[in-house]
């Protein structure tokens, strides 16, 4: 399933950011936030973390909930893992099933298959030449990520690079600009287009989100536009 209308239009939002200027927002928040977007944008991601790294250290961590945060804990704690990896060879990394023998990662690998960590796909936060840290979606079903999610998230993580960037040089209180907040209320409105197709058709949430994105394909429209239809809402660039 292709997830780059979405994910597309996330990302040039974040793009164009170059830094939040809200006092109460802080590094954590930031992280905090793009790990909620990861995790809603990605097919199959039943959670997502974002991690700042310097020399090998985290710095700081986002995650969408406990199990993520702890499967990113155990990566430092064994010192092996896909994020640890992504972040040091500026590289994506991919685990299909932390159940098959023979992983890259056995000693990782087999504590997240305790946790019911079935499948990984963390991939570099570059900013420049260095990486600074690493995005990651984590699924409790195996192979839930392929090549097109690893292209999606990379996309998406160039962008959330280039705002974490800033944040971790200043670090200064900082705010959400106009276009993190329009990028966050169009994850909001897709949700909301979510739901309202899981009401009227009695079908889950990953259905849904493949309805959203098959009809925005048919019209060549944008996943955007459709939940904004769908949500009755009026778009006001429209003439």
């Amino acid at each position: 399933m292709n997830s780059e209308p979405t994910l597309n239009e996330l990302a040039a939002a974040f793009g164009r950011i170059r830094g939040l200027l809200l006092t109460e927002e802080t590094v954590q928040h930031a992280v905090d936030l793009l790990a909620e977007a990861a995790r809603d944008l990605i097919p199959g991601a039943t959670g997502a973390g974002v991690s700042l790294i310097h020399h090998g250290r985290r710095t700081s961590s986002g995650a969408t909930d406990a199990s993520v945060l702890r499967a990113d804990e155990l990566q430092y704690e064994l010192s092996e893992g896909p994020c640890l990896d992504a972040w040091a060879t500026s590289s994506p990394a991919r685990v299909d099933d932390t159940t098959t023998p023979g992983q890259r990662w056995p000693r990782w690998a087999a504590a997240a298959a305790g946790m019911s960590v079935r499948s990984c796909q963390s991939v570099p936060l570059v900013q420049g030449q260095a990486a600074i840290g690493a995005m990651k979606v984590y699924s409790t079903e195996a192979h839930a990520f392929d090549e097109a999610t690893e292209h999606a998230l990379t996309r998406f993580a160039a962008s959330a690079a280039a705002l974490l960037g800033h944040v971790q040089t200043t670090e200064t209180p900082l705010r959400i600009r106009a276009e993190l907040a329009g990028a966050l209320q169009t994850r909001d409105r897709i949700g909301m287009a979510k739901g309202i197709l899981m009401a009227q058709r009695g079908i889950d949430e990953r259905a849904a989100l493949r309805e959203l994105v098959a009809r925005a394909q048919e019209g060549r429209r944008t996943v955007a536009d459709v939940a904004l239809e769908l949500t009755g809402g009026v778009d006001s660039s429209a003439s």
